[in-house]
């Protein structure tokens, strides 16, 4: 790897990235409804059992 294919990003103090999540919306929520929404976002749906099982560990070096 080379520092060509690295993006720096500095963030900003004075201007925190909060996300678009209403947190509020999902305090209100259920269990059952917090994974039921999990489960039909097409974002990010959720692996299988057999992917799952595919994932393996690697090493991470700082």
């Amino acid at each position: 790897m080379n520092d060509e294919n690295i993006t720096r990003v500095k963030l900003d103090p004075k201007n925190p990235s909060y996300g678009k999540t209403n947190w509020e919306k999902v305090k209100a929520m259920t269990e059952e409804e917090i994974e039921k929404s999990a489960k039909t976002d097409s974002d990010c749906l959720p692996l299988s059992e057999q992917e799952l099982s595919e994932f393996r560990p690697i090493s991470v070096r700082a």
